[in-house]
């Protein structure tokens, strides 16, 4: 699986200048040391310790995607070392950090998944604070309650507090030794002030307003002459995220090459530049949203409504008073964390396009988890990750014709919204067929009752508490004319009807229109693979007609397996395929170097078994 993007010429050998640098910062360290022995101001010693804490933090973040080998296998014990003995300067165990670093690059401004989304915030008080307990933060995520819940954080867990114990015990001899006062105004001290810098800088500055989740738009590069130098490239942040395996004294030069695909994409490129957007306007995170185009972001619920008494409607709030831009009839998709699995729907918007609010109307549903997970846990100022518009089932260019919908329970959904839409925009007749068990189960009641009083001549609203079968709808629809736009939405045995009643009435096909959201479920051919993983105790059967990836194989057999995006992008289920074959899904590799895959490396979130396997963390 060779890919040569523009990024790997970047890429895929040893980073000399990386290396370097740690040597003149551990140099730095021992002059810092003697000077502050003989006399030199504790002030200054601890400002310019907190540079070079600072540049140690790259050395251990390029170590952290394996950056500094560049996925040279002889030089991977060395960026190991350097990975250890960078972030001992920094007071926190490696291993820990790579995982919680991939995490972040995994679920980039998820405020439930995203460690790094911690010091998101708009009060300076808050974000300063946020900020200067970053380090107490992922301390807790290595040691907390909650840390054995992540496998790849279980699998180091003990590598980190060795580290621990070892610190502890080494800065409690020096100070023993009489070296207390140096130790901490040079090394302590330091890593102190250093680590709310870095968290502002990498954190919160880079990701701001934190609620973009498209990986073109959730950071940004800054092109201000010299700022590369001072934050060491990390003003070219948007680069290292699209391309984590690129060094980051290469972020400038990647960034000239793809430039224009970036423009094109409408990144957020900020600067001086006569084509640079203004700094931190937060119109530029927008921009997808202002400029009408499909959108993926973390929404805030502005209100929850009860529309019958397992359906609630949910209102999103607009992002810095920008008006939502849709058409009638289209959907977002919805995703949230249930179980600590995150699952997506699909949900129509209920509003009148004009009104530029988002809306959208979830039913409980029978083994339903994320859709009865809305309905019992959705709450004002709670988020939700959200994507869309999307949908074809929308409205003709040209209203020049009447209006029937037919709708069954929540079919009315999408529905309302193109209701609405005709009867302000137009002067066609609309009339609406709406199927329910009861009177309790009819969503947009109110609604629909106030648009029968304000559109009397034009709108007829037959409400109907039978099922819609092909009898019902026939004495219902008989005066249907041949000449009709036919919008129909429900239960599948109800469509179906609908389908054969229009067809009989001589309703041109096409201007009969369906929407219909299910879920695709692909059975299992029998299909089976054994995948072991050496030296561990663990090996589980792979069943499949390759829909199924050896990650997602493993988490249904209960085999613990690190992971963190799923889908590619960060590296974290990264493994050595020691022997058998695999089929790759396709995806765009923004992780692996072609010499890693030479070695053999796969992602198994990426990968289905051709074969038997054997595989090595």
């Amino acid at each position: 699986m060779k890919n040569q993007a523009v990024w790997q010429k970047y890429s895929g050998k040893v980073a000399w200048p990386t290396i370097i640098l740690f040597i003149f910062l551990c140099l730095g360290y021992v002059l810092l040391w003697r000077l502050y022995s003989n006399g030199f101001s504790p002030i200054w010693t601890s400002t310019i310790g907190a540079a070079i804490a600072y540049g140690m933090f790259t050395i251990a973040h390029e170590a952290s995607h394996g950056n500094i080998a560049g996925g040279v296998s002889s030089f991977e014990k060395i960026e190991h070392i350097l990975g250890w003995i960078s972030s001992f300067f920094l007071l926190f165990p490696f291993s820990a950090f790579v995982v919680i670093h991939l995490r972040h690059h995994a679920h980039t401004n998820d405020p439930e998944h995203d460690p790094d989304h911690y010091v998101n915030g708009s009060n300076p008080l808050s974000i300063f604070f946020r900020c200067l307990t970053l380090i107490g933060h992922y301390f807790g995520l290595t040691f907390g309650k909650n840390s054995t819940k992540n496998t790849a954080m279980r699998n180091i867990k003990n590598q980190s507090l060795l580290f621990l114990i070892f610190i502890v015990s080494l800065i409690s001899t020096l100070i023993v030794m009489g070296y207390g006062s140096a130790l901490f105004f040079v090394f302590i001290l330091s890593a102190l002030i250093a680590a709310p810098i870095l968290a502002f800088s990498f954190d919160w500055l880079p990701h701001y307003p934190h609620n973009n989740l498209s990986k073109y738009h959730n950071t940004r590069v800054v092109t201000i002459p010299g700022l590369e130098l001072v934050s060491l490239y990390q003003s070219y942040h948007l680069i290292h995220h699209l391309y984590p395996r690129v060094p980051f004294y290469k972020y400038k030069s990647c960034f000239k090459d793809v430039e224009s695909q970036l423009f094109e994409k409408k990144s957020i490129v900020e600067g001086f530049r006569n084509k640079d957007l203004a700094l931190l306007d937060k119109k530029n995170t927008y921009e997808d949203i202002i400029s009408g185009r499909t959108w993926n972001y973390v929404l805030e619920i502005e209100n929850v409504f009860n529309e019958t008494k397992d359906a609630v409607k949910i209102v999103f709030k607009n992002l810095d008073q920008i008006p939502f831009s849709f058409l009638p009839g289209q959907y977002v998709v919805i995703s949230d964390y249930v179980s600590d699995q995150l699952i997506s729907r699909c949900y129509s918007i209920c509003e009148d396009s004009i009104t530029g609010k988002l809306s959208v109307v979830v039913k409980k549903v029978s083994k339903g988890k994320l859709s009865n997970h809305l309905v019992t846990h959705m709450k004002s100022h709670k988020k939700l990750r959200v994507s869309g518009p999307f949908g074809r089932f929308l409205l003709p260019e040209v209203l020049d014709k009447s209006f029937l919908f037919i709708a069954g329970g929540s079919g009315i959904t999408p529905i309302i919204s193109m209701i609405k839409y005709v009867l302000r925009t137009s002067k066609n007749e609309v009339k609406l067929l709406y199927g329910n068990k009861s009177n309790e189960d009819i969503i947009f009641a109110n609604e629909l009752q106030e648009l029968s009083s304000l559109y009397p001549n034009r709108f007829t609203y037959i409400k109907s508490l039978q099922l819609l079968d092909k009898e019902t709808q026939q004495g219902y629809l008989l005066e249907t004319s041949k000449d009709t736009y036919c919008y129909v939405c429900g239960p599948t045995p109800m469509m179906e009807a609908s389908k054969e009643v229009l067809t009989a009435l001589g309703v041109n096909k096409k201007l009969i229109h369906f929407e219909e959201f299910s879920q695709n479920i692909e059975k299992l051919s029998g299909k089976t693979q054994s995948i072991s993983v050496e030296g561990r105790d663990q090996s589980f059967i792979y069943e499949g007609d390759q829909s199924e990836s050896i990650l997602e194989s493993a988490l249904r057999n209960e085999q613990q397996l690190p992971y963190a995006c799923k889908k590619g992008d960060c590296g974290t289920c990264k493994v050595q395929l020691l022997q058998g074959q695999v089929q790759w899904k396709p995806y765009q590799d923004m992780v692996l170097l072609d010499n890693e895959i030479d070695q053999g490396y796969i992602l198994t979130c990426m990968c289905t078994p051709e074969t038997d396997l054997k595989l090595k963390l």
